[in-house]
């Protein structure tokens, strides 16, 4: 009986000991539990920051796209502005050009004297081109230059033995630029020497030729 009651004993000592240890195992185990549930919490509190921080940033580019559109319609409107006076004040410009021109029509039919009006337009369009030039627009040099197409528009060809080659012989129109702008070429003739030596000119560009 001894046998068995120490067998049993130590048995029960095993089971004891197995015991105490799922206990420790079980403990780890809530804790690890625990552990895991407060990084949750932390990581639930994160996302909250996150997206509180997101929904801030959103606002913020909303605001800031509004802010954008007022803006670029407030230039729209501003530059409108500015062209509109700078329209105003050219026009202005040109009302004693036109007091000219009405003051030379009425001085020529008072007077019956065809002189007087050429004299009265030939001081109305020097005036003119000297507003012109205050504004910064100058004549496109043309006759006796040499051909630029950037500057010049070829309507005819001729083929003079006495001019250079690819030179301007007359100016059928004068053209402007408004300081480094081409505001209208000059149209012109342009001597090109491609055959034998002749005078003519042909009504031809040439663009046409080439």
């Amino acid at each position: 009986m001894s046998d068995k009651r120490a067998g049993y004993k130590i048995k029960y000592l095993e089971a004891e000991e197995k015991l105490a240890i799922k206990d420790k195992e079980m403990e780890t185990l809530k804790q690890e539990i625990s552990s895991l549930q407060k990084e949750k919490e932390e990581l639930n509190k994160q996302i909250e920051v996150s997206d509180k921080e997101a929904e801030d940033y959103l606002d913020h580019l909303r605001r800031l796209k509004a802010e954008f559109e007022n803006y670029k319609k407030r230039m729209v409107k501003e530059r409108q502005q500015i062209i509109n006076w700078t329209v105003e004040d050219l026009i202005k410009e040109f009302f004693p050009v036109l007091d000219d021109m009405e003051r030379a029509i009425d001085s020529a039919k008072a007077s019956q004297d065809f002189s007087s009006l050429v004299r009265g337009v030939e001081m109305v369009y020097e005036h003119f081109k000297e507003l012109l030039k205050n504004k910064g627009v100058e004549e496109i040099p043309a006759q006796g230059e040499e051909f630029n197409p950037h500057l010049h528009e070829a309507i005819q060809r001729c083929e003079w033995e006495e001019y250079p080659d690819n030179m301007v012989v007359e100016e059928m129109r004068k053209g402007y630029k408004f300081k480094d702008r081409v505001l209208r070429p000059s149209m012109v003739k342009v001597n090109k020497k491609l055959s034998s030596p002749q005078s003519k000119c042909d009504k031809e560009t040439l663009s046409e030729e080439e």
